[in-house]
Formats: structure tokens, sequence, C-alpha cells
């Protein structure tokens, strides 16, 4: 879509120029003024309205790509990205997560087994090299758009609490968390995880809708409960243009209220 906005810059000596038309463009994205899939105005109209460069145009534009706020594209134009989600920093669920970011989350393709896994998911899970393990295979989406391709497996005593929780029409409308905790009283208190980056193989760009060889992100966790039985191992495939990785990180020895007094 092409879009023409109505520019007033008032444009300041005291910050450099680029920074000034990046900061009036960011909040024109960040207002949905201008809105994923809108093309910018081309660098030579922006050139005449703020009265500036085109080096400084260029400039304002590639922080914007910078910020993955916009895509530019070599003979076209720019246009303006939608917002990357992130996870929350917690253990959640990805419905938990999807929620509280203002996104609807559904599941489909759904796939439920009972297999012998691979002994490295045996020895995550600390059962026998031999010991069947429930399998649950399926797409998660944010707003309809697949969003991850979530591979988990969890241990055989769980599936024999009541079966008839794990069927493919029952995982395709719920929360997996949301079964541990609710229906079969296991909370989840920590995890361990993983984040590699990697490019999708066929299959997987079929299900997120994505081009082959694409870049996403691996994600694997494992995840325990109090007692620290681990009850889950759960590999993600998320495509990176849609999601990115965050963490919050804190000096271990630094006190809050010291660092805040100071």
């Amino acid at each position: 879509m092409n879009i023409a906005v109505d520019f007033e810059p008032v444009l300041q000596e005291s910050k450099p120029l680029y920074a000034q038309i990046y900061d009036y463009l960011s909040a024109l994205i960040n207002n949905n003024e201008l809105k994923p899939g809108d093309k910018l105005p081309s660098e030579k109209e922006l050139e005449s309205r703020f009265n500036v460069s085109r080096i400084t145009i260029r400039r304002a534009i590639q922080e914007l790509a910078f910020e993955n706020k916009i895509k530019s594209i070599s003979g076209k134009g720019s246009y303006v990205l939608k917002p990357k989600i992130e996870p929350l920093t917690a253990l959640t669920s990805f419905s938990e997560n999807m929620v509280a970011q203002g996104y609807r989350p559904s599941y489909n393709s759904s796939k439920i087994s009972l297999i012998i896994p691979h002994s490295r998911i045996s020895e995550h899970l600390k059962i026998n090299k031999n010991e069947k393990v429930l399998n649950i295979f399926r797409v998660m989406s944010a707003d309809n758009i697949p969003m991850a391709i979530q591979d988990t497996y969890l241990p055989l005593f769980i599936y024999k609490k009541d079966p008839q929780f794990f069927t493919p029409e029952l995982m395709n409308k719920i929360s997996l968390y949301k079964i541990l905790e609710l229906e079969f009283g296991i909370k989840l208190f920590r995890a361990d995880e993983w984040v590699d980056a990697s490019k999708a193989t066929q299959e997987d760009a079929e299900l997120l809708g994505i081009d082959k060889d694409n870049s996403v992100l691996i994600i694997e966790r494992i995840s325990y409960t109090i007692d620290e039985e681990p009850v889950e191992y759960v590999k993600l495939i998320y495509p990176a243009n849609r999601y990115r990785y965050k963490v919050e990180l804190f000096r271990s020895q630094t006190n809050r209220k010291d660092f805040e007094r100071r």
C-alpha cells in the first residue's frame, strides 16, 4: 500500500537532522499512522519535504531498518514491517505470552503419539532409554499468523494421568501448561533454555508460511517442577522475521535497593 503522509517537520539545530527525521517517521509507525505494509514516501520526496540532503534521508532510513521498523527493497522503496513478538521474561505458555501482548493465540495441525525418543531427550527427562514418552507436535499462531512449531515431549506418567486430554482435537484448542497445572496439579517452577539460529527446512517453511532457508530461531527448553523434576522437553521453531528473543539480566551481587540509592 502506498501512503501519503502530511508531514509537518520541525527540525532543530540541537539534534542531528537524521535523528530528528528518524524520530518523526518512527512516531508515525509507532502511532499506527504508517501501518505494516505501507510504503514510505520516496527518498526524493522526503528530501524535498524536509529540505535536507539525500545522505541525511538515507541515514534516517538506515536507522529505521536497523530497528526492524521498515524493510528497504532495491528499486521498490521502503515498507513498514509488522513489529516482532517478544517473549515475556517469565516461564509462560505460548497462549499466556500472546494474550499479554494483545494477540489471539490458536493451535492447529496437532499430532499426538507415544514414542521412544532420542537418547538425548531421555537424558533430559531422566527416564530410561527404552521408555516411551508423549509427543505433542503442533503449529502455534498469533492472530491466525503461524508463529511457531512446537515439538513437545512429556514423561509417560503425565499421559497416564488422563489420556482423554491428549487428543489432536483438544490440543488444537487449549494451552498445554493449563492442562498440566489446572487439571493435573503439576506446577512448573523454572526452565533451562537454549537458543540457536538456523535455516528453515522445506517442512518448516510450509508450516510457518515462509520461504525455505529463511532464518529461524530454534529454542530448546527443559521445564522443572519445584522439586527439580523435569516434566517437559520442548523444541520450538520461530520465524526470525516475526519473533525475537528477549532476556532480562541482572548482576547477581547487586542489590536493587542499593543500586537505586546510588
